[in-house]
Parts: C-alpha cells; sequence; structure tokens
C-alpha cells in the first residue's frame, strides 16, 4: 500500500517536471522566435530609412 501512494506521489512529480520543462521549452522558443523578429524588423527600419 505504501509503496503503491510513493509510486504515484513519484508519478505526479515526475508529470509536474515534464509539464512545467516544456512550458519553459516553449517560453524559449517564443522567446527566441520574438527576439529573432523583433531583429529582422530592426534591420529592415534600418535599411529603409538609409534608403
Amino acid at each position: 500500500m505504501l509503496l503503491a501512494i510513493v509510486l504515484i506521489i513519484l508519478a505526479i512529480v515526475l508529470f509536474g517536471v515534464g509539464f512545467i520543462a516544456k512550458l519553459a521549452w516553449w517560453a524559449f522558443v517564443i522567446a527566441a522566435i520574438i527576439f529573432v523578429a523583433g531583429l529582422i524588423a530592426g534591420a529592415f527600419r534600418r535599411g529603409k530609412s538609409r534608403v
């Protein structure tokens, strides 16, 4: 009985960690996309203003 409770807690913890890791990964991906888009938009704006 105790083993079952420990296994359930472990499963919940592992699931939680996996979920947080996935959220962190998506946050990183989204931040990278925004950063790259900002760089491209900035370069485009600078290029237009120079012409």
